[in-house]
């Protein structure tokens, strides 16, 4: 486990020694090594050259304002964005989004999961529940114990929504739960969520963002934000208002006061 200060307080280590000192076993697992990405579109320049290294397992919050770059980005991440140029290595597959989409999920953007108005949650998680069976296997309406194995994990103490309920007037909370939950049915080993910046209320944020870190045992996690995760939490922090340029790093908690 990391010490809070010790990675950032310590001396400048020289680098070959460095590398000699530390067996291969013990260093972190990569999630996302990223070389001079950059996205280009007619519209124009998106973002980059960007440079990421991120490690797999926990939450690990891309720190921006909620914007088209920050949006391609997560898209990219998830294997749903071809990158105009830069070298993208993502649970060890270089530059090959078809493999990235497999092995991960994606929720909270409108580009992915609108859900239409007046849809109930026993019909949406119907839906999901038929699409993610096998093709032979007929899958009757979602009743209370369907509901139940599919949310519970991504709920945990917050109350799961009624069957009968219209997902749109759902509050906020179980709305942005429930998109997680639809769209992590399969476990797959990286989950990455658009946005918590539609959730107004601090409470309500530290809620949705505490379910994730419960999540983030079992999986790893991107997530977009505006704001600073609370200390204490562990949550990996990537700064990235600057989304040209090399980010900064740190884990919540662990900040310099400004």
């Amino acid at each position: 486990s990391m010490t809070p200060s010790g990675r950032e307080k310590g001396p400048i280590v020289d680098a070959e020694k460095a590398a000699e000192d530390e067996s291969p076993a013990t260093g972190p697992t990569p999630l996302v090594t990223a070389t001079q990405i950059t996205l280009t579109e007619e519209r124009g320049h998106i973002f980059g050259p960007l440079d990421l290294d991120l490690e797999a397992g926990g939450v690990t919050m891309l720190l921006a304002p909620a914007s088209v770059p920050r949006t391609a980005l997560l898209l990219a991440l998830s294997g749903r964005m071809h990158l105009s140029a830069g070298t993208l290595t993502i649970m060890g597959h270089t530059n090959d989004p078809r493999a990235t989409f497999k092995d991960s999920a994606v929720c909270c953007l409108d580009e992915i999961d609108e859900i239409a108005p007046a849809v109930t949650v026993r019909s949406i998680v119907t839906e999901y529940l038929r699409w993610n069976s096998p093709f032979f296997k007929w899958v009757p309406n979602a009743d209370d114990a369907a509901l139940e194995a599919l949310c519970a994990e991504t709920f945990g103490d917050v109350p799961l929504p009624q069957l009968g309920d219209f997902v749109e007037n759902l509050p906020v909370v179980q709305q942005l739960l429930l998109k997680i939950a639809l769209a992590n049915i399969g476990k797959p080993p990286l989950l990455v969520v658009g946005r918590l910046d539609d959730v107004t209320s601090d409470d309500d944020q530290s809620q949705v963002l505490r379910r994730l870190v419960e999540l983030g045992e079992h999986q790893s996690i991107i997530v977009g934000g505006t704001n600073r995760p609370p200390a204490d939490w562990n949550i990996k922090v990537v700064d990235l208002h600057n989304m040209s340029a090399v980010p900064a790093y740190s884990t919540s908690g662990q900040e310099a006061n400004a």
